[in-house]
Protein backbone atom coordinates (compact mmCIF):
# COMPACT_ATOMS: atom_id res chain seq x y z
CA UNK A 1 0.00 0.00 0.00
CA UNK A 2 1.09 3.48 -0.97
CA UNK A 3 0.27 6.74 0.96
CA UNK A 4 -1.46 9.37 -1.24
CA UNK A 5 0.30 12.45 -0.90
CA UNK A 6 -2.19 15.11 0.00
CA UNK A 7 -4.05 12.68 1.93
CA UNK A 8 -4.55 12.29 5.44
CA UNK A 9 -2.28 10.01 7.39
CA UNK A 10 -4.79 6.92 7.42
CA UNK A 11 -5.85 7.10 3.53
CA UNK A 12 -4.36 4.80 1.71
CA UNK A 13 -4.63 3.53 -1.67
CA UNK A 14 -3.26 0.25 -3.69
CA UNK A 15 -0.22 1.15 -5.92
CA UNK A 16 -0.46 2.10 -9.52
CA UNK A 17 -4.01 3.65 -9.45
CA UNK A 18 -4.58 6.44 -11.44
CA UNK A 19 -5.90 9.45 -9.69
CA UNK A 20 -8.60 10.79 -11.61
CA UNK A 21 -9.19 14.28 -9.79
CA UNK A 22 -5.37 14.95 -10.17
CA UNK A 23 -5.44 14.30 -14.07
CA UNK A 24 -8.25 15.24 -15.25
CA UNK A 25 -10.43 17.31 -12.46
CA UNK A 26 -8.96 20.56 -14.02
CA UNK A 27 -11.20 19.94 -16.95
CA UNK A 28 -13.62 17.04 -15.81
CA UNK A 29 -16.12 17.00 -13.81
CA UNK A 30 -14.80 14.11 -11.04
CA UNK A 31 -17.00 12.21 -8.28
CA UNK A 32 -16.95 9.41 -6.38
CA UNK A 33 -19.12 6.23 -7.05
CA UNK A 34 -22.40 5.64 -5.02
CA UNK A 35 -20.53 3.00 -3.09
CA UNK A 36 -18.38 5.49 -1.76
CA UNK A 37 -20.60 7.45 0.66
CA UNK A 38 -22.77 3.68 1.61
CA UNK A 39 -19.25 2.44 2.67
CA UNK A 40 -17.73 5.67 4.48
CA UNK A 41 -20.98 7.31 5.84
CA UNK A 42 -22.95 10.59 4.09
CA UNK A 43 -20.47 13.25 5.48
CA UNK A 44 -17.07 11.02 4.53
CA UNK A 45 -14.10 12.98 2.87
CA UNK A 46 -11.31 10.56 2.23
CA UNK A 47 -9.73 10.65 -1.24
CA UNK A 48 -9.74 6.71 -2.35
CA UNK A 49 -8.52 7.01 -6.05
CA UNK A 50 -10.09 3.75 -6.62
CA UNK A 51 -14.19 4.94 -6.15
CA UNK A 52 -13.34 8.27 -8.55
CA UNK A 53 -15.58 8.16 -11.63
CA UNK A 54 -16.19 10.86 -14.59
CA UNK A 55 -19.50 11.39 -15.39
CA UNK A 56 -20.20 11.21 -19.05
CA UNK A 57 -23.16 11.32 -21.77
CA UNK A 58 -23.21 7.61 -22.24
CA UNK A 59 -21.84 6.45 -18.89
CA UNK A 60 -18.58 6.89 -17.08
CA UNK A 61 -15.26 6.43 -16.86
CA UNK A 62 -13.31 5.13 -14.09
CA UNK A 63 -9.48 4.17 -13.10
CA UNK A 64 -8.28 0.42 -13.74
CA UNK A 65 -4.33 0.46 -13.31
CA UNK A 66 -1.83 2.77 -13.32
CA UNK A 67 -1.71 3.00 -16.89
CA UNK A 68 -5.19 1.66 -17.97
CA UNK A 69 -8.55 3.41 -17.60
CA UNK A 70 -12.10 1.45 -18.20
CA UNK A 71 -15.41 3.52 -19.51
CA UNK A 72 -18.47 2.20 -18.98
CA UNK A 73 -21.52 2.42 -21.13
CA UNK A 74 -24.63 2.67 -19.76
CA UNK A 75 -27.86 1.48 -21.90
CA UNK A 76 -26.83 3.31 -25.34
CA UNK A 77 -26.03 0.57 -27.65
CA UNK A 78 -25.53 2.47 -30.51
CA UNK A 79 -22.21 4.24 -28.45
CA UNK A 80 -21.15 1.12 -27.00
CA UNK A 81 -20.89 -0.25 -30.78
CA UNK A 82 -18.84 2.97 -31.50
CA UNK A 83 -16.66 1.98 -29.02
CA UNK A 84 -16.49 -1.72 -29.06
CA UNK A 85 -15.45 -0.90 -32.68
CA UNK A 86 -11.94 0.99 -31.67
CA UNK A 87 -9.07 -0.61 -31.96
CA UNK A 88 -7.34 1.42 -28.47
CA UNK A 89 -10.36 -0.77 -26.77
CA UNK A 90 -10.35 -3.94 -25.05
CA UNK A 91 -13.93 -5.36 -24.08
CA UNK A 92 -14.25 -6.60 -20.16
CA UNK A 93 -17.99 -7.19 -20.22
CA UNK A 94 -20.42 -6.90 -22.73
CA UNK A 95 -24.13 -6.71 -21.93
CA UNK A 96 -27.57 -7.57 -23.86
CA UNK A 97 -29.32 -4.02 -24.18
CA UNK A 98 -26.08 -1.15 -24.43
CA UNK A 99 -24.29 -1.91 -21.65
CA UNK A 100 -20.23 -2.09 -22.10
CA UNK A 101 -16.77 -2.21 -20.27
CA UNK A 102 -13.86 -1.67 -22.04
CA UNK A 103 -10.61 -0.35 -20.73
CA UNK A 104 -8.16 1.67 -23.10
CA UNK A 105 -4.71 3.71 -22.29
CA UNK A 106 -4.41 6.82 -20.84
CA UNK A 107 -2.99 8.26 -24.27
CA UNK A 108 -6.19 7.59 -25.54
CA UNK A 109 -8.22 9.51 -23.21
CA UNK A 110 -8.97 12.44 -25.96
CA UNK A 111 -10.22 9.53 -28.37
CA UNK A 112 -12.76 8.33 -25.81
CA UNK A 113 -13.88 11.69 -24.18
CA UNK A 114 -15.08 12.77 -27.64
CA UNK A 115 -17.23 9.87 -28.19
CA UNK A 116 -18.62 9.55 -24.55
CA UNK A 117 -18.99 13.35 -23.69
CA UNK A 118 -17.57 13.70 -20.05
CA UNK A 119 -19.55 16.34 -18.07
CA UNK A 120 -17.11 19.11 -17.80
CA UNK A 121 -16.37 21.23 -14.81
CA UNK A 122 -18.04 24.96 -15.38
CA UNK A 123 -15.26 27.80 -16.35
CA UNK A 124 -16.11 30.83 -14.09
CA UNK A 125 -14.62 34.30 -14.99
CA UNK A 126 -12.88 36.17 -11.85
CA UNK A 127 -16.13 38.38 -11.92
CA UNK A 128 -18.30 35.96 -12.26
CA UNK A 129 -16.76 33.93 -9.48
CA UNK A 130 -17.05 36.79 -6.99
CA UNK A 131 -20.45 37.93 -7.43
CA UNK A 132 -21.63 34.09 -7.19
CA UNK A 133 -19.67 34.17 -3.64
CA UNK A 134 -21.41 37.93 -3.31
CA UNK A 135 -25.22 36.29 -3.73
CA UNK A 136 -24.35 33.25 -1.65
CA UNK A 137 -22.81 35.07 1.21
CA UNK A 138 -26.19 37.79 0.70
CA UNK A 139 -28.63 34.62 0.80
CA UNK A 140 -27.16 33.09 3.50
CA UNK A 141 -26.61 35.53 6.26
CA UNK A 142 -30.69 36.74 4.95
CA UNK A 143 -31.75 33.31 5.82
CA UNK A 144 -29.99 33.44 9.55
CA UNK A 145 -31.58 36.59 10.27
CA UNK A 146 -34.75 35.66 8.80
CA UNK A 147 -35.05 32.24 9.24
CA UNK A 148 -39.05 31.98 8.33
CA UNK A 149 -37.87 34.01 5.08
CA UNK A 150 -39.97 31.55 1.92
CA UNK A 151 -37.67 30.84 -0.88
CA UNK A 152 -39.97 33.32 -3.00
CA UNK A 153 -38.93 35.89 -0.92
CA UNK A 154 -35.25 34.82 -1.33
CA UNK A 155 -35.41 34.58 -5.04
CA UNK A 156 -34.31 37.09 -7.21
CA UNK A 157 -36.37 40.43 -7.96
CA UNK A 158 -38.57 39.36 -11.09
CA UNK A 159 -37.87 35.21 -10.53
CA UNK A 160 -40.36 32.79 -9.63
CA UNK A 161 -39.01 29.55 -7.64
CA UNK A 162 -40.29 26.25 -8.56
CA UNK A 163 -41.78 23.89 -6.65
CA UNK A 164 -44.27 25.96 -4.83
CA UNK A 165 -47.63 24.21 -4.29
CA UNK A 166 -50.26 24.83 -6.92
CA UNK A 167 -54.17 24.19 -7.13
CA UNK A 168 -56.01 21.65 -5.09
CA UNK A 169 -52.71 20.41 -3.67
CA UNK A 170 -52.89 23.36 -2.00
CA UNK A 171 -55.92 23.33 0.11
CA UNK A 172 -55.72 19.61 0.72
CA UNK A 173 -52.30 19.95 2.06
CA UNK A 174 -52.75 23.44 3.84
CA UNK A 175 -56.12 22.21 5.63
CA UNK A 176 -54.18 19.21 6.63
CA UNK A 177 -52.12 21.33 8.92
CA UNK A 178 -54.03 23.55 9.80
CA UNK A 179 -53.89 26.83 7.61
CA UNK A 180 -56.25 28.58 5.50
CA UNK A 181 -54.59 29.92 1.75
CA UNK A 182 -54.85 33.32 2.83
CA UNK A 183 -52.46 33.55 5.48
CA UNK A 184 -50.17 30.39 4.34
CA UNK A 185 -47.36 32.68 1.92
Amino acid sequence: MVKLADSPPDVQAAPGCVNLRERFGERYKVVYEESYRADRGERAFAPDPWLMTIPCRYGHILPWTADLLAVSVDGHPIMAGIIRRLSCCQVVQDGDFGELTVTFALDDFPKIAKIMRPHRRPQLSDEERDRRRRVLAENIHGARENPQRTAQEAAPEGQRVSGLMSGASDALALSRIGASPENAF
